[in-house]
């Protein structure tokens, strides 16, 4: 794995962690391991309008389309809670 590849997933985790946060929500890098991006996700809660914080499943298909673009050598994401 090249150190590219390693900043492009670190990229997108900071991304990704930058839209859960308004809710109270996190993702933090896990690990990358060959062709899987691997991340820790607490959701947040949002009194107001519990249908708008993601779900895990949301936001591991948001990350992959994103990482497909960006890295296709990272193939899957998996989020952990």
């Amino acid at each position: 794995m090249s150190e590219g590849t390693l900043a492009i997933a670190n990229q997108v985790v900071t991304q990704f962690n930058e839209i859960v946060k308004p809710d109270g929500g996190e993702v933090s890098f896990l690990a990358l391991e060959p062709g899987v991006l691997r991340v820790r996700y607490v959701p947040g809660q949002n009194e107001e309008c519990e249908s708008c914080v993601m779900t895990s499943d949301a936001l591991a298909a948001m990350m992959q389309d994103m990482v497909a673009t960006l890295e296709p050598s990272i193939e899957r994401v998996e989020i952990e809670s």
